[in-house]
């Protein structure tokens, strides 16, 4: 089973769900870490951050606060995350282009 470590970014994220990152068919992958920046230099952002397994909604992070500038790291450390085939891992914020996110994360095929 061939591991792959890889970076999903996104730039920018808004008031609209964002998609990070979806879980290819016959592959697990695990999250080992994600960090998300407030780009914004004037005001705090509250983010969310959830996978949509089967078309349900499971929050990760919900009305984070990050303050301009700011940094929150939902993900790391001892906080691991597996995804199963289809899952899909999405942000949202409170404002318009206000969020930056990296996402590490290992694929098992």
């Amino acid at each position: 089973m061939p591991n792959t470590l890889k970076n999903e970014l996104a730039q920018n994220v808004g008031t609209s769900a964002a998609t990070l990152y979806t879980c290819p068919a016959s592959t697990k992958t695990i999250i080992i870490g994600m960090t998300a920046a407030n780009v914004l230099s004037n005001a705090n952002i509250n983010l969310d951050i959830y996978i949509t397994s089967s078309s349900n909604d499971y929050h990760i992070i919900k009305n984070g606060t990050i303050a301009p500038g700011g940094t929150l790291v939902p993900m790391g450390g001892e906080q691991k995350v597996i995804l199963e085939p289809g899952d899909i891992v999405k942000a949202k914020s409170t404002a318009a282009s206000s969020a930056d996110i990296i996402m590490s994360i290992v694929e098992q095929t």
